[in-house]
């Protein structure tokens, strides 16, 4: 797990603080799978289902945000939330569009 969250571009943290993140992280997912439920309503996969596209899609755009990135004027740390929230929506509605 640790080398996962390396991988995204997140810091070296002891075992409580890194448990803590994780935590955020995944009841942040929740919550985003939650309103697009509500959202998308018909077209949804269900709020379990809508956090893990959700997790997948930000770490696959943080992934690929912190191995191919344009360099910014912004701080990083910043620039990669938004790309990683903006990937796992992304991903989310458009498998609600293909979604026959």
């Amino acid at each position: 797990m640790r080398g996962l969250l390396m991988m995204v571009g997140l810091p070296d943290m002891p075992l409580l603080s890194m448990m803590l993140v994780v935590t955020m992280i995944l009841m942040g997912a929740l919550t985003f799978g939650w309103l697009a439920d509500l959202l998308l309503s018909d077209a949804s996969f269900g709020v379990m289902f809508n956090a893990g596209i959700l997790l997948v899609g930000a770490f696959a755009g943080a992934w690929f945000w912190h191995r191919y990135g344009i360099p910014t004027r912004f701080q990083a740390e910043a620039v990669r939330a938004l790309v990683a929230t903006g990937s796992g929506l992304f991903l989310l509605i458009g498998l609600a569009v293909a979604r026959p």
